[in-house]
């Protein structure tokens, strides 16, 4: 009877804590959500430029070399909007790739946001323990992306930050995540476990933040010490 208590005490803690989630993970979350708005507003643009061209085109056609009937117009005002509907279907970004494919790697910063989503949306099947360490990794990643924009994954770090981003970390948890749900008990050893390899891949991925932002900060204590210079004597 005492055992059930606790259980159901600990998994009534554990609802609420994630109920009332982590400033990270909300500003996570709004940027999917944002992301989802400007996908639509771009699918809807070129839905719209596809059919003024195509509008266009035939209006060109009709006026300067064969005037188009009317039975011809009826035919063709629904083809227009079939191609331009294909158009809007299409997605304005490359599918996510499989986290094990080594060709063709995404760029740095797409990457960092699709392994944001993609772990915001597992965020609910990982252990309370973890999500600290989720909550750390998630600001990280929206920190550094617009320096990944600039990074090359051929690059020696380039090439280190996609792998701990694109390939180890997915692999710790859906290696988690794929033990049987008995062995992924909030108490667990593989919970534990789970958690402080999480809290190395943040403390990781802190590092190469570091050295992401190490640039900027030096042209930042150039500008500095010129001012300081030029007219601190002054």
């Amino acid at each position: 009877m005492r055992l059930d208590f606790e259980r159901a005490l600990g998994e009534t803690e554990d609802f609420l804590f994630r109920q009332l989630s982590s400033r990270a993970a909300r500003e996570a979350q709004k940027r999917k959500v944002q992301r989802g708005i400007n996908e639509v507003f771009r699918r809807v643009r070129r839905f719209a430029i596809v059919m003024l061209l195509l509008l266009t085109a035939l209006v060109t056609y009709s006026i300067f070399v064969d005037p188009i009937g009317i039975l011809t117009w009826f035919v063709a005002l629904p083809t227009v909007f079939l191609a331009s509907a294909v158009a809007l279907f299409w997605p304005s970004s490359r599918r996510q790739p499989r986290f094990e494919q080594r060709e063709a790697a995404p760029q740095l910063d797409l990457l960092a946001g699709r392994i944001e989503e993609w772990l915001l949306e597992r965020c609910r099947d990982l252990p309370r323990t973890a999500l600290p360490a989720v909550d750390t990794i998630l600001s990280l990643l929206n920190e550094m992306r617009p320096d990944l924009s600039a990074l090359s994954p051929d690059t020696p770090f380039g090439g280190e930050t996609q792998r701990l981003v694109g390939q180890h970390l997915p692999r710790l948890v859906d290696t988690y995540l794929a033990l049987p749900p008995r062995s992924r008990d909030a108490r667990s050893e593989n919970s534990r476990r789970l958690a402080e390899s999480l809290d190395i891949v943040a403390e990781e991925l802190g590092r190469l933040s570091s050295e992401v932002h190490r640039d900027r900060t030096l042209h930042f204590d150039t500008q500095r010490r010129f001012i300081e210079t030029r007219y601190k004597d002054e």
